[in-house]
């Protein structure tokens, strides 16, 4: 009898084993899969030699093609890594859904919420609602370019301070990686909250760190335990489960305490911000059951996290290539002092003068979002991609690494050089296969506060400083640190004030 059933059990185990193998008719070529672990062995080896993930996956597409069908775990994933595949994928219906799972719902209090990461009529409503009323308070309008220049003159008057108190009153060393992200995040916090933040705020730096901390331990495709859902019960330290929750507990704690403040001052059909447009919806008649405090609080996440984090790290590599690359700076330099001179401040109104530092920005962008990979899509239903059939509910995910660095696109793509978007008249092109911000419906929605950030950030530093490597200092390394968002690592720099 037992060894009837240990055959039965052998059998069953050796079917299961088999399926889990089997890949699905005419799916994107890949590495073969394991029973249980798919081709996460093959991915992680990769990693390990490259360092990167998404250069794992590039070595990947060298061999099968710029469509990688690949199994991690429980998760079916198909990478994207040419031009052609990313605008399909981009474009077509079929593949605007988001992921789901563990990863995907423990981040907002069990279900999914926010709008990074969910999809169809929920996600359409919310996204309309909150672009139709940050428009309200200067989304896309003068009053952003007002708060994006009062930020960026806000540093230029912090790091004059800190000048002026120096042993010689002309320079000093300044750590860059994280010297943006309070500015940036305030001019999106001031249309959100009606809030700033002083760049010395001990709990928004403590929490911004455990935010890079975050980002470095996850990747846009998920994590161990979400690709192996049992680990958060078995070993929700090692899956890295417990550093998730416990990260975003705080960041949850932080946002209600900011709601919590913000209620207490609420007038009802008196607004000052999106967050009292939307507590407006909250306590009307006809609210619908998709708006709720908990839906607030994941959009205010979702903003504080993405809003500020890609643009912050984007003006990151952008001044530590500034500062390997001194002569790049000394033309943007003569740009600003052209253009806009030295007794104004620059604005967003001389961007039509201004083609090298656009061309700065949108290198700023490419170096930075070409070690990156797209906020993951999810079939909606079986389709298909580029000829291949697309299972329901596989993860599809768009390498903008393997785009923003195709050797047959870009001249010398590890070289930072903007003035591969100048064309022989001077004047600014723009490429097709130049997606940083996506495509399509899902097309960032913070791309015009985003390029206004770097633009403007760079410009005032630019008009009143000199960046260079500090004496008895290696050069920083550009390689950066691997995770959902890329970052420098993090890196000094001389900054002194400029001869007039």
């Amino acid at each position: 009898m037992w060894i009837l059933v240990l055959v039965l059990f052998s059998v069953v185990v050796a079917l299961l084993s088999y399926l889990d193998m089997r890949k699905p008719k005419n799916y994107p070529p890949g590495p073969k899969w394991l029973p249980i672990l798919g081709s996460a062995l093959t991915v992680n080896s990769l990693r390990k030699q490259t360092g990167y993930l998404y250069r794992a996956t590039i070595c990947l597409a060298e061999s099968y093609g710029p469509i990688v069908g690949l199994k991690v775990g429980k998760d079916r994933q198909v990478v994207c890594c040419g031009y052609n595949a990313i605008k399909e994928m981009l474009t077509k219906e079929e593949f605007d859904g988001r992921p789901q799972g563990p990863f995907y719902e423990t981040r907002t209090w069990g279900t999914r919420r926010g709008l990074l990461l969910t999809d169809e009529e929920f996600w359409v409503e919310q996204r309309r609602f909150v672009l139709r009323h940050l428009r309200e308070f200067g989304f896309g309008k003068r009053t952003m370019a007002e708060l994006v220049q009062d930020e960026a003159v806000q540093l230029v008057e912090d790091f004059k301070e800190k000048i002026a108190m120096s042993k010689n009153g002309n320079g000093e060393i300044f750590e860059m990686r994280d010297a943006f992200s309070v500015g940036v995040l305030n001019t999106l916090w001031s249309m959100m909250a009606s809030k700033r933040y002083n760049a010395d705020d001990i709990e928004l730096k403590n929490l911004q760190a455990l935010l890079t901390e975050l980002f470095a331990n996850i990747d846009m495709v998920g994590a161990l335990f979400s690709q192996f859902p049992v680990l958060r019960f078995i070993a929700p330290e090692a899956s890295g489960y417990k550093s998730f929750v416990n990260i975003h507990q705080q960041v949850w704690k932080f946002l209600k305490a900011e709601l919590d403040d913000h209620k207490e001052t609420f007038i009802i059909n008196q607004p000052r911000d999106l967050m009292d447009v939307y507590l407006q919806m909250l306590h009307s008649e006809d609210k619908k059951e998709s708006y709720s405090e908990s839906q607030l609080l994941a959009i205010c996440m979702d903003m504080f996290m993405a809003g500020s984090e890609t643009t912050s790290k984007s003006l990151g590599f952008g001044f530590l290539y500034l500062l390997l690359n001194p002569e790049v700076q000394k033309k943007a330099q003569e740009e600003i002092d052209r253009v806009v001179g030295r007794d104004r401040l620059p604005t967003l109104n001389d961007r039509p003068n201004m083609p090298y530092l656009e061309a700065l920005v949108l290198e700023s962008v490419r170096v930075f979002m070409g070690r990156t990979f797209s906020i993951p899509h999810r079939a909606l239903k079986d389709t298909t991609l580029q000829g291949y059939h697309i299972p329901k509910d596989t993860m599809v995910i768009a390498n903008f690494a393997a785009l923003l660095n195709d050797d047959d696109v870009w001249d010398h793509p590890d070289r930072f050089w903007p003035e591969r978007f100048i064309g022989c008249d001077g004047k600014l092109i723009v490429p097709d296969e130049y997606l940083p911000f996506g495509y399509g419906k899902h097309r960032c929605m913070g791309q015009t506060l985003a390029r206004s950030n770097i633009f403007l950030f760079s410009a005032c530093l630019l008009q009143n400083f000199d960046f260079s490597v500090p004496d008895g200092q290696a050069p920083p390394s550009t390689l950066g640190v691997d995770g959902v968002t890329p970052s420098p690592g993090e890196f000094n720099a001389y900054v002194s004030l400029r001869p007039r």
